[in-house]
């Protein structure tokens, strides 16, 4: 992963640099000067309460790519549209599961779909998916396992929590700051994942060397194959 933060201007609120910006979309915020304090050094958000109606904006005018009418969290500040999560650069959560087989030996990956705004037609873990506000780590996990691999709640819940890793890089629609919840789930003898919402094109099933191997991991995925392993011994 790589990120250069000499082509991004800071983003603060509550005297706490929260987020990266675009160049170009902190000169446009200068358009909101009861919101937001800008300069070409930093922005600084005042009124939190008045962003909604700044986001709309800015998402009519193509700052803000793919409205997802789901909101995520940040920190303990306030709430957004997820889709302008990433051109904001701010801080949020994800749930990925290292999908493992009954033989524990292999790790069945997921290949993003490839009209995917971000890492499009790379493989990923098997399970991954954003924590949107109101939804608990574990609720996040239920709820993906079912939309991406077809795995059914009673067994999505045996997953273990493994750790986290921390990821910042930037992405086409701006910058990507996760912090990554790590799980790992045996699935039954038998058992083969299929995708429910159209966001992955193909399941693969690959021994770990082979995992090890593997240069088309997404970033996130790359760091929860390797927590596993980690943990594993291997």
């Amino acid at each position: 992963m790589s990120f250069n933060p000499g082509r991004f201007v800071r983003f603060f609120a509550k005297n706490r640099q929260i987020g990266w910006l675009r160049p170009e979309l902190a000169a446009r915020l200068s358009a909101w000067p009861d919101v937001f304090n800008s300069s070409a050094e930093k922005v600084v958000l005042l009124r939190h309460e008045d962003l909604d109606p700044v986001v709309r904006q800015l998402a009519q005018e193509g700052f803000i790519p793919g409205w997802r009418n789901e909101r995520y969290r940040i920190e303990d500040l306030f709430e957004i549209e997820r889709a302008a999560a990433l051109p904001f650069g701010l801080p949020t959560h994800a749930v990925h599961v290292n999908g493992i087989a009954a033989d524990g030996r292999h790790m069945w990956l997921a290949r993003r779909a490839a009209d995917k705004p971000t890492d499009p037609g790379l493989l990923d873990n098997l399970v991954g998916g954003g924590i949107a506000a109101g939804l608990s780590v574990e609720q996040t996990l239920v709820k993906e396992a079912w939309e991406e691999a077809g795995i059914p709640a009673e067994i999505a819940r045996t997953a273990r929590r493994g750790g986290t890793a921390q990821v910042l890089r930037e992405v086409p629609q701006g910058v990507s700051c996760e912090t990554v919840h790590i799980f790992d789930l045996v699935l039954p003898d038998g058992f083969t994942p299929r995708n429910q919402d159209g966001e992955v094109s193909e399941m693969r099933l690959l021994t770990f060397p082979q995992v090890l191997d593997c240069k088309e991991l997404t970033p996130e995925a790359e760091l929860a194959a390797k927590d596993y392993f980690r943990r594993a011994g291997l």
